[in-house]
Order: C-alpha cells, then structure tokens, then sequence
C-alpha cells in the first residue's frame, strides 16, 4: 500500500532496510530508484540468483542496488532529505535488531525523507511487542504517525497468524494525508510505554505484552 501510494505522485526514490527474498523490487518502476540495505551478503547473492528468487532478476523494472552493512551506520552516509519511502523490515525474526527501532534510529531515517516522504516500520513479530515502543518514539518525536493491522482475509480467523502489522510516519502531517483517507489506517493513541532509545531497550516488557496480549495491545489492534 505504501509503494503504490507514494508512487502515484511520480518517480520516487525508495530505500529497503532488509533484502530477503527481494520480494519490494517487484514495485520498482523504471523510473524510480530502488536501494536495498542488507547486513547480510549471503542474503543479497541468493535474491539476486534466480534458481532461488526471481523478483530481482526478472520482476523489477531496471537495476536494484544493495547497499552492505549495517544499516544504521550505511544509511547515515546518505544524503538527508532525499528518499521518498523508507522501509524497515527487519524485525520479524526472533533476533530483533532493536537498534534499528530506537527513537535515534527514527529520527534518522526521517531526516532522509522528503518533506512528504514516509517511512514505513514493518512491525510484525511472533514474540515480541515492538509496535509500542515504535509508536511512543514517535510520539516522542512529535511526528504524526498511523498504524495498521492487515489481514489478507477479515473472514478467515486462522490468518491472524499471517497478519501484517506496520506503522508509518512522516516529517510532516502532508505527507500522510493520502494514508489518512483510507480508513485501513488509524492514529495510535498515546501510549505510557517508554520509547526505546540508544541508552535503553526493554525487551523483556515487549515480550510480556505479547505474551498475555494487553488491554493497550487489544484497543490498537482492534482499531
């Protein structure tokens, strides 16, 4: 939904923290610029080798690049204010980089946008609350935010399992107004659980809100 939103408004420079499968270079356009940042090289070969995935090699419109490394110390070398869509998706395994999700981390993946751009934070995990602490650093930030918990089917209870969950924020309120009009998406309310910062993580919070499924969790997600 993000990609095609943001590419109705024309070219568009897009950044995605997490290769994977390469599966977001399906969304790239010939006229847009796509970068993939990846800490993992052996993730960049296999997407890129069509006996595995083909969305790199034979889905995407024009060349995909990848940026190795770290990408809190990779994205930090690129110019601010020059991306349109920023992805994260990085945190669905059992290894969460919580350094990718600190209210620090935010605010830079924010200086890179535009001043409509967006940055999209693909919060799904098994095990862990991150969507909370991802919404308080926002708010912290003071910048306008929206959250969505997508399921493929509403009349399949069983893929609440396969939900997607994600929140999106921008610089400014503008360039979420194209989001605010689809009522898929809705304004958190303000949460008391503490930002994750450079200086402070609480993992072990996160994963008992995930496991007894809190009455903050219930309100957002039944939004």
């Amino acid at each position: 939904q993000a990609a095609t939103m943001i590419e109705r408004r024309g070219p568009a420079r897009i950044g995605v923290v997490g290769q994977g499968s390469g599966a977001m270079a399906t969304y790239k356009r010939t006229e847009d610029t796509m970068t993939f940042f990846e800490i993992d090289p052996m993730v960049d070969r296999l997407s890129r080798d069509p006996q595995w995935f083909s969305y790199i090699s034979d889905c995407a419109s024009g060349p995909i690049n990848t940026v190795l490394g770290d990408a809190r110390l990779t994205l930090a070398k690129e110019t601010p204010g020059s991306y349109d869509l920023l992805i994260i998706d990085a945190f669905s395994s059992d290894a969460v980089p919580t350094h990718l999700l600190t209210a620090e981390a935010i605010e830079g993946y924010l200086a890179l946008l535009k001043s409509d751009g967006v940055v999209l934070l693909h919060l799904s995990n098994r095990n862990l609350d991150i969507t909370l602490p991802a919404i308080a650093a926002a708010q912290a930030l003071g910048k306008p935010s929206l959250h969505q918990l997508y399921y493929e089917r509403d009349d399949s209870p069983e893929m609440a399992e396969a939900s997607t969950e994600a929140l999106i924020l921008s610089p400014t309120p503008e360039g979420l107004a194209d989001f605010m009009a689809d009522d898929r998406w809705n304004t958190p309310a303000r949460t008391a659980v503490r930002p994750w910062t450079d200086d402070y993580v609480n993992l072990f919070g996160s994963l008992q809100r995930s496991m007894f499924d809190t009455p903050e969790l219930q309100r957002l997600r039944s939004q």
